[in-house]
């Protein structure tokens, strides 16, 4: 008897009409972070953060950066308490974007920070970091890079299919009369010589000058060369009035290790964009992981022919970054200008209302 009357007692209870107002919620939560590295198998690892389960979710991908899920194509439905999936490249030879769906309808855009490229080890994209106010940087619009003289044919492929449009070059004639850019299809180029700043100071000559002893004073001679970039910061005026145009859309800056011009040139983007510093200084310093291939075989040979320990040492500080040199820039934008809003706004010429625009270009 008391199964029947249980039995009866769940009919009625699922006929009830309060039965159907009990579905639960929707979840609330929103993706924290998200990102893509390439494995050594050539696989595609993306990972996310949520600040909680937010259910199903679906990925799309895309060659283009805007409108992934409508203009792009379904890659799988996973769950977001995976926190990752794993893929082969489903677009091989093209740069590919990323869009995660939450059941929830909550979204995170992500993609390779690093560019697949075979003759450049320091190109790679600005986008994915958040800004002070909530929001994001685009991907695909914003990109820094090292010299492009070594670029494979393939690589040249890759990123013209890009759809960059504007190559934004830091070096000074000896560094480009040495490796000159390639011809990139349908891409504005533009020169801004900074002079001998930063890593354009010619290694030989700086050598010859007695002025590099040990790591101290490479740092030094660092610090030195950031400051002076503040000080005169016309590159980079150069910089922000090209990204003020939509035409220049997307646009790369490179000198010839893309790190510091370009790191400098980079942190200015950032910061522009209310990017907060301690992420500035982050990205700053992927330099580092970058580059370590290519730094550790030109030490070997530095060692081949330099025996003087402490010289080995200046030269290999001059070949990384350090927290110092940059932000001697950032400190020197405080100390010129009082801070670093004055300083876009007077040091380079920023209004407010075309760093509103600036703001509304390179952000969603």
């Amino acid at each position: 008897m008391t199964t029947i009357v249980l039995s009866l007692s769940l009919m009625v209870g699922a006929l009830t009409p309060v039965a159907a107002s009990a579905a639960p919620a929707p979840v609330q939560g929103h993706f924290s972070a998200a990102s893509v590295e390439r494995s050594n198998h050539g696989k595609m690892v993306i990972h996310w953060k949520t600040s909680s389960n937010l259910g199903p979710a679906k990925i799309y991908w895309s060659t283009s950066p805007d409108n992934i899920e409508s203009d792009g194509k379904l890659l799988a439905h996973t769950y977001t308490s995976f926190g990752g999936y794993v893929t082969a490249d489903p677009k091989p030879g093209f740069r590919v974007y990323f869009k995660i769906k939450a059941g929830n309808g909550a979204t995170v855009t992500t993609a390779e920070r690093k560019v697949n490229l075979q003759g450049a080890f320091n190109f790679r994209d600005l986008g994915g970091y958040r800004t002070t106010d909530g929001k994001t940087v685009k991907w695909g619009k914003l990109y820094r890079a090292e010299e492009l003289g070594h670029l494979t044919p393939k690589d040249l492929a890759y990123v013209e299919r890009m759809g960059l449009k504007t190559n934004v070059d830091y070096r000074n004639d000896s560094e480009v009369k040495a490796m000159p850019d390639p011809v990139l299809k349908g891409v504005k180029y533009v020169r801004t010589d900074q002079g001998n700043t930063g890593s354009g100071a010619d290694l030989n000559s700086i050598m010859a000058s007695g002025m590099l002893k040990d790591e101290q004073t490479a740092v030094g001679l660092l610090v030195m060369g950031n400051k002076s970039m503040i000080e005169k910061p016309e590159p980079y005026v150069t910089l922000m009035e090209l990204l003020n145009e939509k035409n220049n859309m997307a646009l790369v800056q490179h000198c010839t290790a893309g790190k510091d011009r370009t790191g400098v040139g980079s942190a200015v983007i950032l910061l522009a964009l209310g990017v907060d510093e301690k992420t500035v200084m982050e990205d700053y310093l992927l330099s580092n992981v970058y580059r370590a291939e290519a730094n550790k075989m030109m030490i070997e040979g530095v060692k081949q022919k330099v025996k003087d320990e402490n010289m080995v040492k200046a030269i290999t500080a001059l070949m990384g970054v350090q927290k110092e040199f940059l932000g001697a820039a950032i400190q020197e934008m405080k100390t010129k200008y009082g801070s670093i809003d004055v300083f876009l706004e007077q040091g380079l010429g920023i209004t407010k209302q075309e760093r509103a625009q600036l703001k509304a270009m390179y952000l969603e």
